[in-house]
């Protein structure tokens, strides 16, 4: 579940609202910043829809950046308790304060006097270490790590899926919601203001009906008209969305991280406890991230990856069974072939040896379930492999130039096409139809050069000697050209040359 930031500015909890957004977090160092009520307190009950669930941020990353001194982050501190305390009954929860000024200590000790409230998100920091997160995890129901981090221990993913596994406790990421780290680690929330970017940095976030894509400014004028089909089925302006609206623009980032938290929700990993138990919590705290991102760079070895040093590596491997070589195949990827060729044999004889030959596979192995356009696909039929196979071959340079040809015929296809959407759009010059059009020039280019057949030669002389290169080429009949009256033209100079060649 995504949790936005930022509402405690009223312009932005009603953009909210509009939005359809109910899950919101306020920040109260930024409620003060604004202003607090001096006669009243401030009730959530009275600024907000009740279909709306408030989570409550204590501010303190901002505490810490601020110059107060010890005794006003005490009475911060005291402030945000009384805070809680008058709208408890109308926040779903709320983070502790967690002022790293305090220490860890304090904190604990700041705590206790809640009793393990189940609305209380606890915040764990990497100086805590693991250990602490092991015990916070079994301990209290609501564990928040912030996004910095997220970012810096590549550890978490594989400790909290166990600890998840383990324990019945929720993680909170705390303003980030990077889809990486949200795949990656079991969040069940995460809060951000990223949504508050395209407003006030001009960039452009969107959902592209796969993925959440993010653009900076100095891309806006290209990305955007991208996504045009996208944001006018979504039932939202793309003029003032093109044309940077901020209302608009809030909307269809808004419109995004919902269709964000729709698809993590539907791909939320399973944490069930696999058979026969997990490893041991300190064996996964060595593990250098062993997730789908990483896997791939590590060591093929059955018992895992791990960071420690050489001398708590040196674990005893499973005993393999090998595989029957009739089981063995070559990998699906390329065609294999073979061809009889001309070896030498350890004794120096010739002979005839059948060597392997890789060629291009023209079937292939993506299956409909799992591929990556099943939802547009006209053959898609479940449970089935690909229909379609990619018959290309290219072993002669007219294969290459009918290759090449046709790439290119596709790339004029899709200029024209996009120049008729430029066409249609106003006619106001698109970027992306620039960068095609340059595109397919280059690909002439390559053609054109594939086509010429060129001949070159070229020689490179040199002499130290007073008689220069050409006598020493040459001999006398350089000389005689020096003493000539008549100039020789290009036909008797191409003559004398190929007569001292052929001599």
């Amino acid at each position: 579940m995504i949790i936005f930031g930022g509402v405690e500015i009223p312009s932005n909890r009603t953009l909210l609202e509009s939005s359809g957004v109910t899950n919101v977090m306020l920040n109260y160092w930024g409620l003060r910043k604004r202003g607090l009520p001096k006669t009243k307190a401030y009730l959530i009950s009275e600024h907000f829809h009740s279909d709306m669930k408030v989570w409550v941020d204590s501010g303190s990353s901002q505490v810490d950046k601020s110059s107060l001194s010890e005794r006003e982050i005490e009475e911060y501190a005291a402030d945000y308790e009384e805070f809680i305390a008058f709208n408890y009954d109308r926040i779903e929860g709320w983070v502790e304060f967690d002022s790293q000024k305090w220490g860890l200590h304090k904190i604990q000790q700041q705590r206790a006097a809640f009793e393990n409230d189940p609305k209380m998100w606890v915040v764990w920091h990497e100086s805590y270490g693991a250990p602490v997160l092991r015990d916070w995890s079994a301990q209290y129901e609501n564990v928040a790590i912030p996004g910095d981090v997220i970012e810096r221990v590549t550890t978490l993913a594989g400790v909290t899926r166990t600890l998840k596994a383990q324990n019945n406790v929720k993680y909170h990421a705390l303003a980030t919601a990077k889809p990486d780290n949200l795949r990656q680690i079991p969040f069940d929330t995460a809060s951000t203001l990223a949504w508050l970017s395209p407003m006030r940095r001009g960039e452009t976030i969107i959902w592209d009906g796969q993925k959440l894509v993010r653009y900076p400014k100095k891309m806006k004028d290209q990305a955007r008209p991208r996504y045009k089909n996208i944001v006018e089925q979504a039932g939202f302006d793309f003029n003032k969305f093109k044309d940077d609206d901020t209302k608009e623009v809030a909307r269809v980032t808004v419109w995004s991280y919902l269709r964000l938290e729709a698809k993590m929700d539907k791909d939320k990993p399973d944490l069930k406890v696999i058979k026969g138990g997990l490893p041991p919590i300190e064996d996964m705290l060595s593990d250098n991230s062993d997730d789908t991102l990483y896997t791939g760079l590590m060591e093929i070895d059955p018992s895992g990856s791990n960071n420690s040093g050489s001398e708590m590596r040196k674990k005893q491997k499973a005993n393999l069974v090998p595989r029957d070589p009739s089981e063995k195949t070559p990998l699906p990827i390329f065609g294999y072939d073979t061809k009889t060729i001309v070896d030498i044999d350890d004794e120096g004889n010739e002979v005839l040896k059948e060597a392997p030959i890789v060629k291009s596979e023209m079937s292939s192995i993506r299956q409909c379930n799992t591929c990556f356009v099943a939802a547009q696909c006209p053959a898609f039929k479940e449970d089935s492999t690909c229909a379609f196979n990619l018959p290309v071959e290219v072993k002669t340079k007219e294969q290459l130039k009918s290759l090449l040809t046709a790439i290119i015929e596709m790339q004029g296809q899709r200029v024209a096409f996009m120049r008729f959407a430029e066409e249609m759009n106003g006619g106001y010059a698109d970027p992306n139809v620039s960068q095609e059009v340059d595109r397919l020039f280059k690909l002439v280019k390559n053609m054109k050069e594939l086509e010429e057949n060129r001949e070159y030669v070229r020689f490179t002389a040199e002499r130290s000697s007073s008689g220069g290169v050409l006598s020493a080429i040459f001999g006398d009949r350089a000389s005689a050209l020096k003493e000539m009256e008549q100039p020789l033209n290009e036909t008797d100079t191409t003559e004398i040359i190929r007569k001292s060649v052929e001599d």
